[in-house]
């Protein structure tokens, strides 16, 4: 017995001294012995060292150590211990802690204007009706809303949103629901009945939905800008601003005196079309004729002066950079709003062209203006012509920055807006010869060739006008109206609570055959004999109410113009399909291809 376990204890010590051996040979092969005394003896005394090559106490350590002496380790790292004092985690925590309650219940200022934050809860359960989160409508991401299906991963093109809204209303009924960022609801109304309902609420400050990315910029701009500018601003600030900039540009004794002026213009457009004509009487790109012609109109209203981009020795190149300066600016814009919101995050390409053209247009604008001041100073003009430039300068309550962004903005959209409403109006006109017939008749009897056409004139062309009010309703530039509910509406069975940001599509509601018979026809007897259905409150291209579009009156009489005088001079001829794209409104797809050919070879 005494044998056996003193065998035992010389196989422990063979095993001990094995090990020992082991370890010293892992020790070797760990501890080079560089810098360092006697490197196998113990000797606890080295861990208090003051250089690092004298201590290497993570050597001593297996891969899978201690957690808490690893996290120790970590932290004495000098990024890390300041990442993780009780500031920076007192800072992290409060980021995280924001960005979950914004994830959940984020709303923008202006919802609070509504005063919508203060439903009672029990009230909203009470209701008969359903709520805005039972509209249906696209699946939507958490945070990043219905987005997603404009995108690449989507089912609907940028370029295509116009008809993107037309499958949802398919799809979806007479109510469907998107969501923003941080999961906003935007209602579209497709209804006439919940469309006129919305339209017929006048409140003192309507609230429409602002251009996020330009009011960012502007904010950021304090050099240029002072507000938001009219689209963006609300409240009273919008109201006062609206009171100061468009009390001479909405008077009627503004439009008249304006034009005499107007008819130079639309001569200056009939002498364009003949020189840009080819052999066989074409027009290619006739869309850019028609932006001339809208730079040069709005710029004769807002500035006063005749700038002469429809002449031969024009300074085309100048429209031509302004022209492609909005068209860049409009589409940048659809992308930041239609698109994933990420522009927010990081400077995108919209982003980015949105600043760009944004100055670029300033600058242009900034010049023409300018270069206007200092001509007015030396020459004598005519007030009636400048009233609409006058009435801005001398506005005492508005600093001048404000002043020179109003003309900024008035010019800017008075380009495209006119520009695509002619490019519309023209091919509708040139695809119906009875249409086109007719109108010859009445314009040809307002007045005996070569006279310019007159004020009274136009008010007995009646045709004309239906012509014009058909063409807003078979293609509008403006395909829907924006609104922010200030009060709830019950629409369609659904409940929808104040500070809803509603979508009215009156374009889609207005070519529908429970609206107007024959919708798709273009027909402008229509407006002259009441024909039902008939609705003809869904034909708003300027809006309505107080927010509506302060050019309305300009634009109506500078297409009446436009379209008698070229009537008077050219039969229209379209043969091609006209296609179109969405670039936050309704545009052509260029090149635009039409005939003019002159009334002597007709007759």
């Amino acid at each position: 017995m005494s044998a056996e376990l003193g065998q035992q204890k010389e196989r422990r010590s063979l095993g001990t001294d094995r090990e020992r051996r082991c370890v010293s040979v892992v020790l070797r092969s760990v501890y080079t012995g560089d810098g360092q005394a006697l490197p196998q003896r113990f000797i606890f005394e080295r861990f208090f060292g003051k250089t690092k090559i004298e201590r290497r106490p993570r050597r001593d350590h297996p891969a899978r150590g201690c957690f808490s002496q690893r996290t120790k380790n970590l932290a004495e790292a000098p990024g890390l211990e300041m990442l993780l004092s009780s500031a920076w985690f007192e800072v992290i925590a409060a980021t995280l802690l924001t960005i979950l309650i914004f994830a959940t219940s984020y709303r923008p200022a202006w919802w609070f204007w509504t005063g919508a934050h203060r439903t009672n809860a029990r009230e909203k359960h009470e209701r008969r009706f359903k709520t805005v989160s039972d509209v249906p409508g696209p699946y939507s991401l958490p945070v990043l809303g219905t987005r997603w299906i404009f995108s690449c991963v989507g089912r609907y093109d940028l370029n295509k949103i116009h008809e993107a809204y037309r499958d949802l209303h398919r799809r979806y009924g007479a109510l469907c629901k998107e969501e923003a960022l941080w999961n906003f609801p935007i209602v579209s109304l497709f209804s006439r009945q919940d469309i006129e309902t919305i339209l017929r609420r006048s409140p003192k400050y309507p609230l429409r939905p602002p251009q996020e990315v330009i009011s960012y910029y502007r904010r950021i701009r304090r050099d240029r800008y002072t507000n938001l500018g009219m689209v963006n601003e609300q409240g009273k600030t919008w109201h006062d601003l609206r009171l100061a900039l468009t009390s001479e540009l909405t008077g009627s004794n503004t439009v008249l005196g304006f034009f005499p002026a107007l008819n130079i213009v639309a001569d200056s457009f009939v002498d364009l079309i003949r020189r840009t004509r080819t052999g066989c009487c074409k027009v290619t790109g006739f869309e850019e004729l028609a932006y001339k012609m809208g730079l040069e109109s709005t710029c004769t209203l807002i500035l006063g002066r005749h700038l002469g981009f429809l002449k031969p020795d024009s300074s085309s190149e100048l429209a031509m950079r302004l022209s492609e300066a909005v068209r860049i600016h409009f589409m940048a814009l659809r992308d930041a709003f239609y698109g994933l919101p990420l522009w927010k995050v990081l400077p995108t390409a919209a982003y980015k062209q949105v600043i760009e053209s944004e100055d670029a247009i300033y600058n242009i604008i900034s010049e023409i203006v300018e270069a206007t001041i200092w001509e007015q100073r030396d020459d004598a003009r005519d007030e009636s012509v400048e009233a609409v430039f006058q009435s801005i300068l001398r506005q005492k309550s508005l600093d001048m920055r404000d002043k020179k962004a109003a003309i900024v903005d008035f010019i800017a959209a008075g380009i495209h807006t006119l520009g695509n409403t002619l490019v519309f109006l023209f091919d509708l006109i040139g695809r119906n010869p009875s249409v086109q017939a007719k109108l010859y008749e009445e314009t040809y009897s307002l007045a005996p060739p070569g006279c310019d056409l007159t004020i009274e004139n136009l008010k007995q062309a009646k045709y004309l006008r239906a012509c014009i009010t058909e063409s807003f309703r078979m293609i509008p530039t403006t395909t829907c109206i924006a609104r922010i509910l200030d009060e709830p509406a019950d629409l369609s069975d659904y409940h929808l609570a104040a500070g809803t940001v509603v979508l009215l599509h009156t374009w889609i509601a207005g070519l529908n055959e429970e609206n107007f018979k024959d919708a798709r026809k273009y027909f402008p007897e229509r407006w002259l004999t009441t024909v039902s259905p008939h609705s003809p409150m869904l034909v708003a291209p300027f809006g309505t109410g107080r927010r509506i579009c302060p050019g309305k009156r300009f634009v109506e009489l500078a297409l009446q113009l436009i379209l008698a005088k070229i009537i008077r001079e050219f039969e229209i001829i379209a043969d091609e399909e006209l296609s179109f794209q969405f670039e936050f409104i309704l545009a052509p797809k260029a090149p635009v291809y039409l005939g003019f050919r002159d009334r002597s070879q007709v007759l």
